[in-house]
């Protein structure tokens, strides 16, 4: 499993994709699970959901999905401009790249990589252009109709050691991770009501997610876990495993939900006891869960501790920083995989695992004395 989770990883990020431009992401999603045997479809705003539900016909457990997104920040082309082009910002773009001179790379309908460079706008224009918008140098001409695809050229997939590097790891982790969990459920016929989902547009403010969310695609008691790639804070570390998310910037996550997620920890503990998992509330970002909880569904989260989110060397705002490539942990990879599989197994065994028994077992000697005890305390209340 663990050869074919870097397999499936390295396939996605040799097809980059940048806010509505998802298309070669998503047509090997697509191909990928069709090859597995599941239903797949794509709702008319392209946002892809396969279903496999293993379960009896009768059931009382709810169905868990867990989510990512296939885009990440680029840039698109609007229009020509003496000996280049125009173009603009789409996501969260590190403040350095629109200040000085960064190498992109142009991607044709056709399938072509044309090289070109990004500087700022002459200053004489910068009252008629918008500020997130760049001038583009290609080292030769693209013929299409605007808007065009552009990302930052960068190195693919690369595995350093224990570390993984790759333009998009936000969030081709989170696709790739959910696709290989679903691969493995289904060549083991386990028992589950799994769905997964990969949305559009991210970056440019959950779009994908909140129409998914809006139009109740998804039953609405469907447990929502979105999978993500999160800059590390003050308290993750890399390698110390897959994070259980209990919020984002935006939003504190249910809990009703996130046992789940515990379940599926203690299950991988039972066969594992050297498993690594982090919980924390990650606030560098906000995630899909945001979306689907402003709609009323269950949400939790789990991600992947990443460096140089969204490409910035430093910070987003550092407009002296660099832009590079993302990459996070193997392990924290793996782990989150493993997370994924044993969560929407869980899910159907629920009545076998407690994740919280030491909140409600309160043996009847622990009761007595607490009883006992408190006779103590009669004088405070005369």
């Amino acid at each position: 499993m663990n050869e074919r989770s870097i397999e499936i990883l390295r396939e996605l990020d040799s097809r980059p994709s940048s806010p509505f431009f998802e298309y070669k992401v998503a047509q090997y999603i697509v191909e990928t699970i069709k090859q597995m045997g599941v239903k797949v479809e794509c709702d008319r705003f392209g946002n892809i959901i396969a279903h496999y539900d293993n379960f009896p016909s009768h059931r009382e457990r709810d169905p868990i999905a867990f989510v990512a997104h296939m885009d990440h920040p680029g840039f698109e082309i609007t229009e020509s401009y003496r000996e280049g082009c125009i173009a603009r910002a789409m996501g969260g773009i590190p403040v350095a790249s629109l200040k000085k001179p960064t190498p992109v790379v142009v991607f044709t309908p056709r399938g072509e990589r044309v090289a070109g460079e990004i500087s700022p706008i002459d200053t004489m224009l910068r009252q008629e252009i918008p500020e997130r918008k760049v001038y583009l140098k290609l080292q030769s001409e693209v013929v299409s109709t605007f808007p065009i695809p552009v990302v930052f050229d960068l190195p693919d997939f690369s595995l350093d050691g224990d570390t993984i590097r790759m333009r998009a790891l936000d969030d081709l982790a989170g696709c790739a991770s959910i696709l290989v969990a679903l691969e493995w459920l289904v060549l083991n016929e386990e028992k589950v009501d799994f769905y997964a989902v990969f949305t559009r547009a991210e970056e440019v403010g959950l779009i994908g997610a909140r129409l998914l969310a809006y139009e109740e695609i998804l039953p609405k008691e469907t447990i929502i876990v979105s999978v993500e790639s999160s800059p590390v804070i003050p308290g993750i570390s890399q390698g110390e495993g897959p994070v259980i998310r209990t919020g984002d910037a935006s939003y504190t996550f249910d809990s009703e939900a996130e046992k789940f997620l515990s379940i599926g920890r203690l299950r991988i503990q039972e066969m594992n006891t050297a498993f690594k998992y982090q919980r924390h509330l990650m606030r560098g970002g906000t995630c899909e869960a945001t979306a689907f909880a402003h709609f009323g569904y269950r949400v939790t989260g789990i991600a992947f501790p990443l460096g140089n989110y969204h490409n910035a060397t430093t910070k987003i705002s550092d407009a002296s920083g660099g832009v590079d490539l993302e990459y996070i942990d193997v392990s924290d990879y793996l782990g989150g995989i493993e997370l994924i599989m044993q969560s929407a197994i869980g899910v159907s065994r629920i009545g076998n695992y407690n994740a919280s028994s030491w909140v409600t077992d309160i043996s009847e000697n622990i009761r007595s004395r607490m009883a006992t005890t408190a006779k103590v305390f009669d004088e405070l209340n005369t």
